[in-house]
């Protein structure tokens, strides 16, 4: 099965122009706003994602962190010596004016080196891709929030993770003043993950400062 790219721009002219670079190598997709980037990306778990944040009609900052939270490689389409937000550090750039070959040439790096799609911690495997979780011989389908939570989580297996870097993270916000939503999540969180969610074993709370993921 071929690898899926994404390709994100106001318009189609711009769309198939990028698009020419891949159809003999990948499946290619196009989006023409971050609405319907996130819908691509819900149905089809594209391999790789090629966003122009030069179109001017798209809130790229905003939408660029959506897209890097999914955990799919993200290329960006800048303007010559443009400045890329920080949140985005380590994300791939090929600034314009680019040509096809070296579009191209990035785009298959980027698949090349990409991290599994699939997290596994002693009998737990998440999908990074369809966001469900296995546990021994259970499955269960996670949602958007509660898959960002736990893949949070396991990357910081047995480390404390704060409630501030879970709100950051997961809700991309530095409010503070009601932090009951990430106890919420918890609970459902801990309704697929432990045998005994009263009796956590995996997910557990470290009082007074976050949570942590802990596996055998």
């Amino acid at each position: 099965m071929p690898l899926t790219v994404l390709l994100v721009a106001n318009d189609k002219s711009e769309t198939d122009v990028y698009a020419r670079c891949f159809k003999k190598e990948y499946t290619v997709l196009a989006a023409h706003s971050g609405r319907q980037a996130l819908k691509h990306v819900q149905a089809h778990h594209p391999d790789a994602i090629v966003v122009d944040v030069t179109s001017p009609r798209l809130n790229c900052k905003n939408l660029c962190r959506k897209l890097k939270n999914t955990g799919t490689p993200l290329i960006l389409i800048t303007a010559p010596n443009a400045r890329v937000d920080g949140t985005l550090a380590g994300t791939e750039i090929v600034p314009k004016p680019m040509v096809a070959k070296r579009l191209a040439a990035r785009v298959k790096a980027v698949l090349e080196k990409r991290p599994p799609r699939v997290l596994t911690l002693g009998k737990f495997s998440l999908d990074l891709e369809k966001r469900k979780l296995t546990r021994g011989n259970k499955t269960f389908s996670l949602t958007p929030k509660e898959f960002l939570l736990l893949k949070t989580l396991m990357e910081q297996k047995g480390q404390v993770v704060t409630r501030k870097t879970l709100m950051r993270q997961v809700w991309e916000t530095d409010y503070m003043g009601d932090t009951r939503t990430i106890d919420v999540h918890i609970r459902w969180l801990r309704e697929k993950v432990e045998e005994n969610p009263s009796k956590p074993c995996y997910l557990l709370t470290e009082r007074g400062k976050g949570y942590k993921f802990v596996a055998e």
